[in-house]
């Protein structure tokens, strides 16, 4: 089979209008248009306001592009589209040869009657999606019900388009359209290997691997179909027809080395290798799959229902995040922005991610570092905060889709669990107070049609597979936010106003969705407006935070936290601060309830844009507070303290996989520096067990002293990584905190901090040199000393002595 990429220089223009200008395939008209010189930075004050038009417009994508003298010789020539945003018409040489309307799926086009010798020449015509939307909307009928934002365009649930790029309550309007994916030629005669989809039956070590082949076949015949993997080889004659074919081979493996997630084994993959032969002509294909049994655990019990993940016959406590697209323009995204995000999740002990519902199915490098460094994927289809036309035109669309994405990802090893949706099902049965109840019946049996769309293509693409229909979700058996079945999205701190404690009182069976918001920090926030904007509630602060009442909520609680800071950079440390106390006191509740609670998986890991969000990873790759915390409270071992009226109960929580023999040490200290109390409480700990170790009162560790002045310290001694905890009796607000005068040397091998007196989210700042620490906003008892390491993003720490800024609580007031 011969290849022809079309990668590369391109030229666009609006359609029928202006002059051509040069484009980058892969990419987007966005990030074509910022390099022509054509647009400002749309991220930029309120240039996204002035940009509408962009997503308005029709556009025209043209290359002249040269084949080799034998292309034309095969009996196939195929246009292979990977991804085109969104609605499209293909032109080449002048000849219309298909149409496309969805941007999640791969799109082939037969060119054997369009090909001319030599030069040719191929146009992508690209319809306006807010139009598009639009027309579609006005054409169905009947109004089908979405939550829309503070900045949008209608129409998102018309088109299959990654919803937030028509605006979401973290980020802005941009209805991107482009060719997004790569676009080849391909010209063969013998079979071609569209796809590959295996699925593994396990038995007393044993590995029965099936793999299904999808086939592109220009001539009816015999041919050899063989598997490669492992050191075997299996090969079988197949009686091919000229058109799709799906033959199956099966091959079994002794004894395979499994693949587990990070933290319970080796990430073990073996490479395969299909080939389709006909004596002469062969096509091969190759891929990374690793070995694993992966089930999802619904047993019901006293309290309802579990929903927990299995992995080898092992549980596990699933401890992550949500994705979101990590930039409006995907012509901006690059495997090492990838790479640099994912490697920050592995590094706060996170061994999930869930790509949430409103955005694209993510490209294979992100699969990929998934697969080869142990974290689970739980990957919602791209329908999101509402409900969908039903009717025969886009419920075939959206099978289309959802069999080429099943394809496409369900041999990666990562993916745990294929959800329907995000928020739908609650969207449906629970957002529609006001509608008529017929109207309401009516929209129920739409959104039924479109789960089972959905879910009929996943059990026939995939049948080993999870599916669970939305998040959250009760599958039926109660309303979808109960939390004593499936999974819950809890929001009632942030968008409720509840203080943190509220969540102390939440018993989730697996916590999908949950967080709160904080800014960036203020050399991020430069980037996009000038000096005179940085305040809470300027104009253009407020036009980059997407929800109503975002700055509004965050300064709000922090009165009820912290005495008030004394400049917008210490306002900015503090909302990070406050987010991160937010996950800590709700993550540290959940893990101590284990096996009653099997997941936590924050909202969100990361930005779409410069702005305040609830993202611990802000948009230029800097750690906010919150995922160093998050760093701590997903250690494998996490030692924690809760108030119970009169005493403190100490917890251990492990994800070790083996019977662990330690010791917690529990010290009170005077905020001054004056050791109160110390305490020991010897423990043994099951497998993968979370428990109470033990209890003091309050009286015994703090003698006379008043609560206010005093600081307590858990700290875990066994096997496993783990961080020293930290207990108040009152809120920071209260306590009298000295000026803790920090001794600060930055060394060769670290940052040494001294303090003599209990200094509070110490937290450190590299300045303009882009890096993390080994660990960053903790607090430090009296008489502690600390060696702190930085990690550079690109190997120069030249200047980090001079750019180190270190600050505490005692320093905002």
């Amino acid at each position: 089979m011969k290849k022809l990429s079309l990668n590369g220089k391109w030229q666009f223009r609006r359609l029928d209008d202006g002059k051509w200008l040069d484009a980058d395939v892969p990419g987007d008209v966005y990030s074509d248009l910022i390099a022509s010189e054509e647009i400002e930075d749309p991220y930029y004050g309120d240039n996204e306001l002035d940009l509408q038009w962009v997503g308005k417009s029709d556009w025209v994508y043209k290359k002249i592009f040269e084949i080799p003298e034998d292309f034309l010789d095969s009996e196939r020539q195929i246009l292979n589209c990977e991804g085109l945003d969104t609605v499209a018409e293909v032109i080449v040489n002048g000849k219309k040869i298909g149409k496309t309307k969805n941007m999640h799926r791969r799109y082939e086009f037969d060119l054997s009657k369009a090909l001319d010798p030599g030069k040719n020449e191929i146009k992508v015509k690209f319809k306006s999606p807010v139009k598009y939307g639009q027309e579609r909307k006005e054409e169905y009928g009947s109004e089908v019900p979405l939550i829309r934002y503070k900045i949008d365009q209608p129409g998102r649930n018309f088109i299959r388009k990654a919803q937030c790029h028509y605006g979401w309550d973290w980020g802005p309007c941009f209805p991107t359209l482009g060719i997004w994916k790569n676009i080849e030629l391909l010209s063969y005669s013998s079979p071609r290997i569209r796809y590959t989809v295996t699925s593994q039956d396990h038995r007393d070590g044993k590995v029965e691997l099936k793999v299904r082949v999808g086939l592109d076949t220009p001539e009816a015949g015999e041919y050899e179909l063989a598997v490669s993997i492992a050191g075997k080889k299996a090969a079988k004659k197949v009686n091919l027809q000229e058109g799709e074919n799906e033959p199956e081979i099966q091959i079994k493996i002794k004894n395979p080395n499994l693949w587990w997630p990070v933290g319970y084994g080796e990430q073990n993959l073996y490479e395969m290798e299909v080939s389709i032969a006909d004596g002469e002509e062969e096509d091969r294909a190759t891929k990374k799959i690793g070995f694993r049994e992966l089930e999802l655990v619904r047993e019901p019990d006293e309290e309802g229902e579990s929903f927990s993940f299995r992995v080898n016959g092992v549980p596990i406590y699933a401890k992550g995040a949500n994705w979101i697209p990590a930039d409006s323009f995907y012509g901006r995204m690059s495997q090492k922005r990838y790479e640099s995000l994912l490697e920050s999740a592995l590094e706060a002990n996170m061994n999930m991610i869930r790509v949430w519902g409103g955005g694209i199915y993510e490209l294979e490098d992100f699969y990929q570092f998934c697969d080869e460094n142990g974290i689970l994927v739980w990957q919602d289809f791209m329908f999101s905060c509402a409900l969908y036309p039903a009717n025969e035109e886009f419920l075939e669309n959206v099978g289309k889709e959802v069999k080429y994405q099943v394809r496409r990802l369900s041999d990666h090893p990562s993916i745990a669990l294929w959800c329907g949706n995000n928020e739908n099902e609650e969207f449906v049965e629970e957002w529609l107070e006001g509608v008529d109840e017929e109207k309401v019946e009516d929209l129920k049996k739409d959104y039924k049609k479109l789960i089972s769309t959905i879910r009929g293509a996943v059990e026939k693409g995939n049948p080993s597979g999870n599916f669970w229909p939305s998040s959250p979700s009760s599958d039926g058996k109660s309303i979808p936010t109960d939390p004593s079945i499936g999974d819950s999205h809890y929001w009632e701190v942030w968008h409720g106003g509840e203080p943190f404690s509220d969540y102390l009182t939440v018993k989730p069976r697996f916590a999908s969705e949950f967080g709160y918001q904080s800014f960036p920090p203020v050399r991020t926030l430069k980037t996009v407006m000038e000096d005179e904007d940085l305040n809470p509630t300027s104009p253009l602060m407020e036009h980059h935070q997407r929800h109503e009442d975002g700055n509004t909520l965050i300064t709000g609680r922090m009165a009820d936290n912290f005495r008030y800071p004394f400049s917008f950079e210490d306002f900015v440390y503090l909302s990070q601060i406050q987010q991160g106390l937010a996950m800590k006191t709700a993550i540290e509740h959940w893990r101590r309830l284990k096996p009653h609670c099997m997941g936590a998986l924050y909202w969100q890991l990361n930005d779409i844009w410069p702005a305040a969000s609830w993202s611990s990873i802000e948009y230029l790759g800097k750690w906010k507070a919150l995922q160093y915390m998050a760093k701590r409270f997903f250690a494998p071992v996490l030692v924690s303290t809760m108030e119970n009226e009169d005493r403190l109960e100490v917890w251990l929580t492990s994800d070790l996989n083996e019977e662990v023999k330690c010791k917690a040490i529990v010290e009170a200290f005077e905020l001054e520096g004056e050791r109160l109390s110390k305490k020991s409480l010897d423990a043994r700990l099951n497998s993968l067990e979370s428990k109470k170790i033990g209890e003091f009162k309050t009286s015994e560790i703090l003698s006379d002293t008043p609560a206010e002045e005093t600081i307590v310290r858990v700290r875990y001694e066994g096997p496993g990584e783990s961080y020293s905890n930290f207990h108040f009796f009152e809120p920071f607000k209260s306590l009298n905190l000295p000026e803790p005068e920090l001794k600060v040397n930055v060394e060769e091998d670290g940052i040494e901090i001294e303090t003599q007196k209990a200094a509070l989210f110490v937290g450190l700042d590299s300045g303009s040199i882009p890096g993390t620490f080994s660990d960053n906003y903790f607090h430090m008892a009296p008489g502690e000393t600390r060696t702190i390491e930085f990690t550079p993003r690109d190997d120069n720490t030249e200047n980090l002595k001079e750019e180190l800024k270190v600050k505490h609580l005692k320093y905002t007031y």
